[in-house]
């Protein structure tokens, strides 16, 4: 069953509310928190609570509760608009959370500045929305309830809270100061309690206890295991054609890339066989998986702070991103983003090339030199290069050949402050993402991590393409 472990609102202005059955094995959970202190907000926190009461939820069956929860948040989402527009808030959008638990599974829909976590005490794992950069979003891309003129993207999340597991939802201004903190996740609940006299707190904390005991099920007979198997190849069958993301297109491209960065081959190396193979077999995958991308997506992945002045466009192979800073050559680990090395020339950098696993660096006084990813001098050479072109601030395309989850061009459209995904054959708009600072430089697309890196202000930013088909 699951219990409430702990709460705290800051009525009248934000809400925690719960109602669960008395085994608790079935119950509904409420958070609604806005960043001001209006009484208005109290027209709106009992407008909603009133309409989940009278909405019949504890009648929802498991099968049907994801098609209710967006179709009542969609309706209840245009009443609160009227309503918000006449509100003198200056944010005229709330955040909200919506849980219908189900024994241990709770169907949930999130909105604005409320984020979910689950720990089970060794870990801690982060649902749905990321809380990283919410400062950094705009409120249309918070998702806030009822603020758009139209209809809301509802996301029904589902979760399994195990026994001995903390689900916890967490106000946006409380996530930094609990989750970036050296805390023991065994007292995770305590802690989050100690932060009761912070500015406009909300929290919620379920507790998942020991399951209720069940029949012991007889074994299947053989008929029944045989169809059972045949079922599940069919519906795995069905799931990878329309969800597979075709992961085996990735997984081939992501080795020849890997192959590739260890040695490099003559073609004359390659039994014609194999070729002819290898490409028979990525022909009939594509047939296989050849459906549309559904949803394209940039998201911020990480942010490192620098204490250089970037002159340069941002320059990667498969384990390293490397910065150019005036005379300085920097090398940073992808993963730990840590300096690895860094290198001094008495010439300003003029431009950087990564090819056949070595680093090229061309210096403004005519002069060029080849590096080894670890920074061990390879050539040094006199010679003319030109600037490097990727500096600017100019389209770049992305096909299929770049990342094979696409099945048609798009162009990456980087401006002073916004970065766009477009498709480029229609010309349609599919993602974009706004900073607050200048961007000066972004690098090439990353098409084995799928991601560009851009420097923005003093900071190096990865920005994510997330693909879904």
């Amino acid at each position: 069953m699951i219990a409430l472990k702990s709460k705290i609102d800051h009525s009248p202005y934000t809400l925690v509310e719960h109602q669960v059955s008395q085994d608790g094995r079935f119950g509904w959970f409420l958070a609604l928190w806005h960043p001001e202190q209006n009484m208005a907000l109290q027209e709106l926190n009992t407008e909603i609570r009133l309409a989940i009461r009278n909405s019949q939820a504890s009648n929802i069956s498991k099968a049907e509760v994801e098609g209710w929860l967006k179709s009542f948040f969609k309706d209840l989402h245009w009443k609160l608009h009227a309503i918000l527009r006449k509100s003198d808030l200056q944010e005229k959008g709330l955040s909200l959370f919506f849980g219908i638990l189900y024994d241990h599974e709770l169907f949930f829909v999130q909105f604005g500045r409320l984020f979910a976590s689950l720990s089970d005490g060794k870990s801690l794992k982060h649902i749905a929305n990321q809380y990283q950069h919410h400062q950094m979003q705009t409120l249309s891309k918070l998702n806030l309830f009822g603020l758009e003129d139209k209809d809301i993207n509802t996301k029904v999340q589902r979760v399994f809270i195990g026994e001995g597991h903390r689900f916890i939802i967490l106000s946006g201004n409380l996530c930094t100061q609990v989750y970036e903190s050296n805390m023991d996740l065994h007292t995770l609940d305590h802690y989050i309690e100690s932060f009761a006299s912070s500015p406009n707190p909300l929290w919620l904390i379920l507790d998942g206890q020991s399951r209720m005991l069940k029949p012991k099920r007889k074994g299947l007979s053989r008929l029944q295991l045989s169809s059972l198997v045949i079922f599940l190849i069919t519906i795995v069958t069905i799931v990878y054609m329309m969800f597979g993301n075709r992961f085996i297109d990735q997984f081939l491209h992501r080795t020849r890339m890997s192959v590739k960065s260890k040695q490099t081959l003559r073609l004359d190396q390659i039994p014609n066989n194999l070729a002819i193979d290898t490409k028979n077999f990525i022909k009939y995958m594509d047939r296989i998986v050849n459906l549309p991308a559904r949803d394209i997506e940039l998201q911020l992945i990480w942010s490192a702070s620098l204490n250089y002045q970037i002159t340069g466009a941002p320059v990667f192979s498969l384990d390293n991103i490397f910065l150019t800073a005036d005379n300085n050559l920097i090398a940073f680990d992808k993963k730990s983003r840590n300096l690895k090395w860094k290198k001094s020339f008495t010439s300003p950098i003029s431009s950087v090339i990564f090819m056949d696993n070595a680093l090229m660096v061309c210096l403004q006084n005519n002069s060029a030199s080849s590096y080894s990813e670890d920074g061990a001098l390879i050539w040094e050479a006199e010679m003319t290069c030109p600037p490097d072109p990727s500096s600017n601030l100019n389209p770049l395309r992305i096909g299929v050949e770049d990342d094979p989850r696409l099945d048609r061009p798009i162009l990456m459209i980087p401006s002073r402050d916004v970065i766009s995904i477009v498709d480029a054959g229609r010309g349609e708009s599919l993602s974009s993402i706004t900073f607050v600072e200048e961007i000066s430089t972004i690098s090439g697309y990353d098409n084995y991590a799928n991601c560009f890196y851009a420097i923005v202000d003093d900071a190096l930013i990865c920005i994510q393409l997330n693909i879904v088909n």
